[in-house]
């Protein structure tokens, strides 16, 4: 990394503490301010990558136990030289390449993970993950970052409001490696700045996959910063933003690079779920498997087309009970969120003088009296092995309306028609959410349908009800959703606002209908579970919005009661 002028540094204190593993902590004492151009301290997430000739090349940044994020060319000999995991190994919580205190800990790489749109010719999408053959001991020098929060701040307003911190071993103003890290802020550049200044780019800067930082003459980076961190701190806790791609060559030739342009990083958000779904497993699925929810992405579809086709549901089930000892009725729906489990509500799983549940369909997108038909192959229909509704679930009121379905046999994967959904580990923020379901009053046989749906306060719905008579309040898991349609205007982010509807559609689902949302990587879609349906008025005229199971909030009880229920290693069949 080349400084040109001096910075005013804040230096980190030898002592810290990492108690719980937590991300992005750094504790220092006050008063100790340096100035300089080398960091004082290792950054305990910052790693420097090795090949198998123990020559340094690139950055990287420890994001959890096992991975390490990259930047892709650095997985590369030559545009046309793919390293094997065995050419590459990285050094932990060091300051000082050469390690004269001994505190470097080594980590080989057991497999590379390129980013499955990168192109070597122009690298883009230029992501990778290394994945260590041993877990990661975190402690004093070693610990590391979060990834972007989801209600974080977006470039915009990091260009407005904040500068972020580059560190990195890179190219000094001497054409020679750094031997000790060094750190420097930089500040991010606006896109159409960006692109007018940087048309040698062209077309590598793509707004929402990378964006541009510099810091006109202070500081740039270079040649072995690559693979690097750019660094927010955010409420006292440091999250990654980009990864350091390419900056601009100079034609002074007294300096390697040209520090009046900008640098290209790769924008961490727009590959996020890629990331978590390989290094993060359970902040992208709760129950920490990857394969979930999986559609293909393509970059010319708009939201009103992802959001509106009810077909690609493979995860959507129906509960078909024996009424009056006569014939079979779907009377509520559920999701497949394991090879072993279905979720749907408590009140799904009771049974009643008139109703008793027999077994869960899955793979259908139309349903009829009698829906299960032996003859179809796509079709499966699975009888359960036990009942589990929530402990807190009162027939009689409302709240805590969650339960599993746990099957009596296991469910293999090898269907496109039915596969399971991924649930959340915390509320993300998205333009809409989408109803998928069946329909009471809709003929025979009924087909899934969706509409659009928004989040509305609670309060103001709970009020509502209250005045029917029925108190229900948010500790019970329920939330609050309101039809919406969407409008002709695209947003600055791509997507579509949704528009609150007025007169409400007065189709009313069956018992449990799936609320869900979907994000994407780049590469591919991945849908999520919110909510399922628990009640409403029948009669639409009365302005009162359903109320629904909140699934997040519910989280942790379903993946408690999956743990303790799993008959099997769900690596095994996943």
């Amino acid at each position: 990394m080349i400084l040109y002028k001096i910075l005013i540094l804040i230096v980190f204190c030898l002592k810290y503490c990492i108690t719980d593993q937590t991300c992005g902590k750094i504790s220092r004492p006050a008063g100790y301010v340096l100035y300089g151009n080398e960091a004082e301290h290792v950054w305990p997430w910052h790693v420097a990558v090795f090949n198998s000739t123990d020559h340094y090349i690139a950055g990287g940044t420890i994001i959890s136990d096992q991975f390490i994020l990259t930047a892709a060319h650095v997985t590369y000999r030559n545009q046309h030289h793919a390293l094997h995991p065995d050419e590459l190994y990285v050094k932990m919580g060091i300051k000082d390449l050469a390690d004269p205190f001994g505190r470097a800990r080594r980590g080989n790489v057991s497999r590379i993970l390129r980013y499955p749109g990168y192109d070597t010719n122009q690298m883009t999408n230029d992501v990778a993950l290394l994945k260590l053959t041993e877990m990661i001991e975190f402690g004093m020098f070693i610990s590391p970052i979060c990834l972007w929060p989801a209600n974080g701040p977006d470039l915009d307003t990091l260009a407005e409001t904040d500068s972020g911190t580059v560190v990195g071993w890179g190219f000094t103003e001497n054409s020679i490696i750094s031997q000790v890290l060094r750190e420097a802020k930089m500040s991010i550049i606006d896109f159409p700045t960006c692109a007018e200044n940087t048309k040698s780019f062209q077309p590598l800067l793509a707004k929402g996959k990378n964006y541009c930082a510099g810091n006109r003459g202070d500081v740039t980076v270079c040649r072995g910063d690559s693979g690097g961190g750019m660094y927010f701190m955010i409420d006292y806790t440091w999250y990654l933003r980009g990864i350091v791609n390419q900056g601009t060559p100079t034609q002074d030739t007294r300096y390697p690079c040209d520090p009046d342009k900008e640098v290209i990083f790769m924008d961490v958000t727009y590959y996020q779920k890629w990331i978590e779904r390989h290094a993060l497993p359970f902040h992208h699925n709760r129950l920490g498997k990857h394969q979930c929810g999986m559609g293909s992405y393509m970059e010319s579809t708009t939201t009103k087309v992802l959001t509106q086709d009810p077909s690609g549901n493979p995860w959507i089930t129906h509960l078909v009970y024996l009424f009056w000892d006569r014939f079979h009725i779907s009377d509520c729906h559920g999701v497949i969120i394991h090879p072993e489990f279905v979720l749907t509500l408590a009140r799904c799983l009771v049974d009643k003088p008139y109703r008793k549940l027999m077994h869960v369909v899955m793979g259908e997108i139309f349903i009829g009296p009698d829906p299960y038909n032996e003859m179809m192959n796509d079709v499966e229909s699975l009888k359960y092995r036990t009942l589990i509704a929530h402990e807190k679930f009162d027939p009689l009121n409302y709240g805590y309306d969650v339960g599993l379905v746990h099957l009596s046999e296991t469910v293999k994967f090898t269907r496109d028609n039915i596969q399971p959904i991924c649930l959340p580990s915390f509320v993300e923020p998205v333009p809409q959410y989408i109803l998928t379901a069946w329909y009471r009053r809709d003929d025979h046989p009924k087909a899934l349908d969706a509409e659009l749906l928004q989040a509305v306060r609670f309060a103001s719905c709970s009020s509502m009800y209250s005045k029917k008579g029925i108190n229900v309040t948010s500790e019970s898991g329920l939330r609050c959703f309101q039809q919406c349609s969407l409008s002709e205007h695209v947003q600055s982010n791509g997507t579509f606002s949704c528009n609150l509807l007025q007169e409400k559609n007065c189709k009313i689902p069956i018992s449990g209908g799936p609320v869900v949302y979907t994000k994407h990587d780049g590469f591919n879609t991945y849908t999520y579970l919110m909510a399922m349906r628990a009640f409403g008025t029948s009669d639409c005229k009365d302005g009162i919005n359903d109320m629904y199971s909140d699934i997040v909030a519910f989280g942790p009880w379903i993946q408690q009661k999956v743990e303790e229920n799993a008959l099997y290693n769900v690596d095994e069949v996943y």
